[in-house]
């Protein structure tokens, strides 16, 4: 029971109803610091994980034959999502990143991925291809976090 437990607790990363409201307190906690960029970061991580998790599952669905040929029935969301989590949570707590805080959001983010395809009934095409969602979804996040705002211009 102990292990069942373990596994679903790990799990809690990646589900919809967790990381929705986390990514948003992440902002908060992010502009009440005054550190801008975070924030950006979470809620743009966030809303292009669900953009292209969606997008996705509407490519599988008008094609299921063809995905279901290479192993793939529905790209996992959970996967996605417990990569945007679990980076914005490191980037959070470490501002400063180290080859060992890597491997530690690394393996956090593998451990997800090994319980979603042991219990949430994904296939290793369908965690594979959510975290490549949820990679593609923290780049972006990041290349839209250091734009830098406009500045205004004092009227004359």
């Amino acid at each position: 029971m102990k292990p069942m437990v373990l596994l679903l607790s790990i799990a809690l990363l990646g589900w919809w109803y967790v990381v929705v409201p986390l990514q948003v307190i992440v902002a908060a906690v992010a502009i009440a610091r005054g550190r801008w960029r975070l924030a950006v970061f979470s809620l743009t991580a966030l809303a292009v994980a669900i953009a292209l998790v969606a997008a996705a599952r509407a490519a599988v669905d008008w094609h299921p034959e063809g995905f279901g040929q290479i192993g793939l029935v529905l790209p996992s969301g959970h996967s996605a999502l417990v990569v945007v989590t679990v980076t914005t949570l490191a980037a959070l707590v470490w501002p400063r990143w180290s080859p060992g805080r890597i491997a530690a959001a690394t393996g956090l983010i593998l451990a997800v991925a090994v319980v979603m395809v042991t219990l949430g009934g994904h296939t290793v095409g369908d965690v594979l291809v959510g975290l490549a969602l949820g990679g593609v979804s923290v780049f972006t996040a990041r290349i839209v976090a250091r734009l830098r705002r406009p500045r205004r211009v004092a009227p004359a």
